[in-house]
């Protein structure tokens, strides 16, 4: 039977509100709002449209995702009035729950190769220890036997704990640490994802967004380090683990064992309620509000709420909530007008917020 999976984050978007997501509650969205009809997701739906869970590894941005939807809404819109699905109303905390749902299956990691990871499984020197179904280590659990594999969170508490027994390892047979970029663990993942039984590799996580976050930040020692708490770039949760491991090996020193309770705390509190933040480039924005179209209806004399005067709230989850709840009159008002419905490439959702966040000169 599969477990629900519960994932439970903040969300810090500049100027913007927490905003509390559930990945359960994002899996019943999907279902209720007639998503199910087209698109697969965690094994449940048509699967006539693309299957939204099925590959992992896209490397897409939350705000890359929203502008995957925002170019194919006019032709869902077609398709749900085609076949009369009944839909509901989207609003933040809805958007909110269903980036959960998409975050607890890895939809934002970065692309892995499975080739490379096989090469690296040997080159960073984990073949001495660890195998697949059997290891050469008899100290070492093979990879069979790793239940993180498909726990995000769960594997950034492994791989920290395990250090301090990788080091003596390593440190008896006189070897280096082997450090890890976050495109290698990507890598390495998807190797041994796809070297071991599918039941050992079933995507979701649980993070719990906890006061005792800051807490165990401070009583873990995190602080001496951090002071101020704030990843160096919006990370993903692989990122996150490669980071770790790293560190792990700087410490010389036992570090401090955290248990999965707390490294889900831990992970909602420094890595959860900033994964949604924009980093896009504002001055490029601009020139898109202009070059969409945009400032036709939102610069003040147009139709829509003035957007160009003070600087907004607006995050992926915002955006996400305002084309479902306001782009079929969007639609119809630019068709009126006989203005193209604006697409948008890679990147440049997250610019455009970033253009709508900023604080406009008086």
């Amino acid at each position: 039977m599969k477990i629900p999976i519960l994932l439970v984050l903040s969300i810090a978007a500049a100027h913007a509100a927490v905003i509390p997501m559930d990945s359960a509650r994002g899996d019943q969205l999907f279902v209720s709002q007639g998503c199910v009809q087209c698109h697969r997701l965690k094994g449940v739906g048509a699967g006539t449209a693309s299957d939204l869970g099925r590959v992992l590894d896209r490397g897409y941005s939350p705000a890359d995702l929203v502008s995957a939807m925002w170019n194919h809404a006019p032709t869902m819109w077609s398709a749900i009035k085609e076949k009369g699905v009944k839909t509901g109303d989207i609003d933040q905390q809805a958007a909110a729950d269903l980036f959960a749902s998409f975050l607890s299956v890895r939809f934002f990691e970065a692309p892995g190769d499975a080739g490379r990871g096989k090469r690296l499984f040997e080159a960073r020197t984990c073949s001495t220890c660890h195998g697949i179904s059997t290891s050469p280590n008899p100290k070492a659990r093979p990879a069979a036997q790793w239940e993180t594999l498909g726990h995000p969170a769960a594997l950034v508490g492994a791989m920290w704990n395990h250090s301090p027994e990788m080091w003596k390892e390593l440190s008896s047979r006189s070897m280096k640490w082997p450090s890890l970029e976050p495109q290698d663990l990507s890598d390495l993942l998807v190797y041994l994802r796809n070297s071991i039984s599918p039941a050992h590799t079933e995507p979701g996580f649980r993070v719990t967004e906890s006061a005792s976050g800051a807490t165990l930040f401070q009583s873990k020692g995190c602080v001496s380090c951090h002071p101020d708490a704030e990843p160096p770039t919006r990370m993903t949760l692989t990122a996150v683990a490669a980071a770790m491991w790293n560190h792990a090996s700087l410490l010389h020193a036992e570090p401090p064992r955290i248990d999965a309770d707390e490294m889900r705390a831990l992970l909602g509190y420094y890595w959860g309620n900033r994964f949604l933040d924009v980093q896009g480039n504002a001055a490029h924005g601009r020139r898109l509000f202009s070059g969409k179209h945009c400032a036709t209806c939102h610069s003040g004399a147009g139709p829509g709420p003035d957007l160009s005067a003070k600087a907004g709230n607006f995050t992926a989850v915002t955006m996400l909530s305002a084309l479902w709840r306001h782009g079929p009159d969007m639609l119809a008002q630019m068709k009126e007008k006989k203005i193209s419905w604006p697409n948008f490439k890679a990147g440049e959702m997250e610019d455009l917020i970033a253009a709508l966040n900023e604080k406009k000169a008086k």
